[in-house]
């Protein structure tokens, strides 16, 4: 009588310790997600706003004119030179909505060819700046631009950790 109660016993004991480190497990598997979840939309962002910086700095570089054609608070398109090619290129920048997906557009008309890329972002804002720093949509007073990119990753797994990456810059290019 006294084995079987040392094994139903140890049964008891040994299921505790196993339901204890499978919830660990999980814990650990959560976290671990949430992390890689983070880290991607931090890369997203970082690649974003790198592409973002260089033609931002490029406005108006190699035109003679007015370089800003026009702007709205989620839309913009210029004139540049992006690759110094002696070749000025018109780049739009908008924001799409397809399936109750937003995506950042940047559309590039090189000459006679076109090249365009979508990537999902949770918010576009764009507005020019005048000469008192304050948001103008006029293409005659703007003198800088104000940038600011959201991109969350809720989606992913049905996350519920709301994990996201904010990006903003102000340009000020020499050219406008």
């Amino acid at each position: 009588m006294n084995s079987s109660l040392d094994i139903i016993g140890s049964y008891l004991i040994g299921g505790i310790v196993v339901l204890g480190l499978v919830g660990i497990m999980f814990v650990f598997n959560s976290k671990s997600q949430e992390t890689k979840l983070s880290q991607i939309a931090q890369y997203t962002s970082e690649q974003i706003g790198d592409i973002v910086e260089h033609d931002f700095n490029k406005l108006g570089y190699g035109v003679s004119g007015n370089s800003i054609s026009s702007i709205t608070d989620s839309s913009i398109t210029f004139l540049a030179d992006l690759n110094n090619s002696q070749t000025i290129d018109s780049i739009t920048y908008s924001t799409l909505r397809q399936n109750n997906n937003f995506y950042l557009s940047r559309k590039v008309v090189e000459g006679t060819t076109t090249k365009q890329w979508n990537t999902p972002v949770k918010s576009f804002d764009i507005a020019g700046i005048d000469t008192s720093g304050n948001p103008t949509y006029n293409i005659a007073n703007i003198k800088g631009i104000n940038v600011k990119i959201l991109i969350t990753k809720e989606g992913f797994a049905n996350s519920k950790y709301g994990i996201g990456a904010f990006w903003q810059r102000k340009f000020y290019p020499p050219n406008l």
